[in-house]
């Protein structure tokens, strides 16, 4: 795994880890300790896994914090490449924890909210990877807007408007979320709201003369507006829409033809959703109902 200077290296078992400069202060009794933890965990002796996506799964863990109390990390492990084309690829590119690492400090650098990378690492035998990180501070953003959990409107349109305002600040600063989907945002229910993105194996900054730059953000909006979740109206799509284009200064003009565009772009998105759901096997939900028909 690349590691910069400031970074220091930690073996055990057959994983190579990397301690970043901003977890150093810790003692060397907690570094190891989290280090066992995470072991203990990918092999699955910390329960259950808290998530399961295409290529990663994630366990949430309580452990002891430097001052003794309880605390809550996430040890995200991230699948190797398979097959020989995404292999030769994986193999040519930076490591994706390394990547984190990189891009979670430059995030923080810039004054974003993103979850503090504790440690990162590689599999030297199976080539998983794995990015271990603190808590993110609030709820997710589904949460928030659930009807179960009966949040205040206030509270609500809040952080929507904050999230559109952080999202066109994210892009002014050169940045690209990999995967903006709500359930990669946390919020808190300060004033103003606090927004923390996680999960940044995808996240890039690339040159504001980069040729499909106003494309990529827009993919962001959709990536986020795409889903129909409890509680969130168009209403509530169009209020994050709105904060990003007056953070953006979009006159009347641009906010149309950009709104346009994106209902365009998600209505194309939700299409290729439903294509690939019909195409997709459920042997699963196949059986269940069988099973019920007795």
């Amino acid at each position: 795994m690349n590691r910069r200077a400031q970074d220091s290296r930690s073996d055990a078992a057959s994983w190579r880890f990397v301690v970043p400069e901003s977890a150093k202060n810790h003692s060397a009794f907690a570094r190891d300790d989290l280090v066992k933890t995470v072991i203990a965990a990918l092999r699955g002796e910390r329960g259950a896994p808290f998530r399961r996506s295409r290529h990663a799964t994630t366990w949430k863990v309580a452990i002891a914090s430097v001052g003794g109390e309880s605390a809550t990390i996430f040890v995200k492990r991230l699948d190797a490449a398979r097959g020989i084309i995404a292999r030769a690829k994986a193999k040519s590119r930076a490591q994706r924890a390394d990547h984190v690492l990189r891009i979670s400090d430059a995030l923080r650098r810039d004054g974003f909210g993103v979850p503090h990378v504790l440690l990162a690492g590689a599999d030297r035998e199976s080539g998983s990877e794995v990015i271990v990180t603190s808590e993110a501070a609030g709820f997710m953003l589904t949460r928030w807007m659930n009807p179960v959990h009966r949040t205040a409107l206030a509270t609500r349109r809040r952080i929507l408007y904050r999230l559109g305002a952080e999202i066109a600040r994210l892009h002014a600063r050169g940045y690209l979320h990999g995967d903006l989907t709500p359930y990669n945002v946390f919020a808190s229910d300060d004033d103003p709201a606090t927004i923390t993105f996680i999960d940044h194996e995808g996240s890039e900054k690339i040159s504001a003369a980069s040729i499909n730059l106003a494309r990529k953000r827009m993919r962001n909006l959709v990536q986020l507006g795409h889903f129909d979740l409890p509680g969130v109206s168009r209403t509530d799509k169009m209020r994050v829409f709105r904060a990003y284009a007056s953070a953006n200064e979009f006159s009347n003009r641009t906010a149309r033809q950009s709104l346009l565009r994106l209902v365009r772009m998600i209505e194309h998105r939700r299409q290729r959703d439903r294509a690939a759901q019909r195409r997709r096997p459920q042997p699963a939900i196949i059986a269940e109902r069988r099973a019920v028909r007795g």
